[in-house]
């Protein structure tokens, strides 16, 4: 079966697409031209599906193999619209971001960025990510947790679900196969405290806080390291979070030509001109750019 959703004007799910390969990991699968997107959901209690994503002239195109009920129907498209971020309007970004020689990709691939399809996930993922020399998020170990606890897929078992988070407590004993105790540790808290209190953690990122105090809390809350944090702010849309961590720091030295380390504040003052959004340019930035001799000053928009 399929559906429709209605998407804004503006919307592409192939600049999506190439805009978030970086951030991809499974249960995400590219499919055919890089234009289809297979996402391998747990709907409800029972059924575990491969949603595939793609754009049709009508609007956004969700198609299943099996006949869904009207309440998974309702639950995929809620998660589709959440991972795809369609509720965002990023076209005051978009208009100053193109004026911008190091954010001028944005005219050719948006700026939209693929995330996961809840908090549980944004958080489990944040917490396994590790950093390559470069500075780029690396999801082997979320692949390890999905194909070790994830409901696979039936017409496909080599495909996994998200796990959630009453399968990862059922399972957390096999994890220690995979990861050191104290990453078992920290998922097995991270689960439990969704499974017994999910309104508790989502509550708090709802709240009107100022995005450095949020990030504390939510540090503090769920053990995350500052590129853990950033990352999960980054998937909360917190775009007024400006990363501060070691990589943010190498990453702008490295872009100012600056021999000493920067500071907080030097990185903060790069991107705060770009207000609510200093945290998207950031993760959208394109470090290759040499910065111009005179730095510009003036607000974007």
């Amino acid at each position: 079966m399929h559906w429709l959703l209605s998407v804004p004007d503006t919307f592409s799910l192939r600049q999506v697409i190439r805009r978030s390969g970086w951030l991809l990991y499974p249960p995400f699968h590219v499919q055919t031209l890089g234009d289809r997107l297979l996402r391998v959901e747990q709907l409800g209690e029972k059924t575990t599906v491969g949603l595939t994503v793609y754009q049709a002239p009508a609007g956004l195109v969700v198609h299943t193999e099996p006949h869904l009920s009207a309440a998974e129907v309702e639950e995929a498209s809620r998660k589709v619209w959440h991972m795809l971020r369609l509720d965002e309007n990023l076209e005051p970004f978009l208009r100053a971001a193109r004026r911008h020689r190091a954010l001028r990709a944005v005219k050719r691939t948006g700026a939209r960025l693929i995330r996961g399809v809840d908090l549980f996930e944004h958080v489990t993922v944040a917490t396994l990510a590790t950093w390559d020399p470069h500075g780029m998020p690396q999801f082997g170990r979320v692949a390890g947790l999905i194909n070790r606890l994830g409901f696979p897929l039936q017409r496909n078992p080599t495909f996994h679900s998200f796990p959630t988070p009453e399968r990862l407590l059922v399972g957390a004993e096999s994890l220690h196969d995979i990861f050191a105790p104290h990453i078992v540790v920290r998922l097995t808290s991270i689960a439990r405290a969704f499974a017994t209190q999910p309104a508790r953690i989502d509550l708090l990122v709802r709240q009107p806080l100022d995005a450095n105090k949020l990030a504390r809390r939510l540090a503090d809350e769920l053990l995350l390291d500052a590129l853990g944090t950033g990352l999960l702010m980054l998937y909360l849309g917190r775009y007024d979070y400006i990363p501060t961590d070691s990589v943010a720091q190498r990453r702008v030295g490295e872009h100012l030509l600056r021999a000493a380390p920067v500071s907080e504040q030097e990185i903060v003052a790069l991107f705060d001109r770009w207000h609510p959004w200093g945290g998207l340019a950031y993760w959208l930035w394109d470090w290759s750019q040499i910065p111009a001799t005179i730095p510009e000053t003036t607000a974007p928009y």
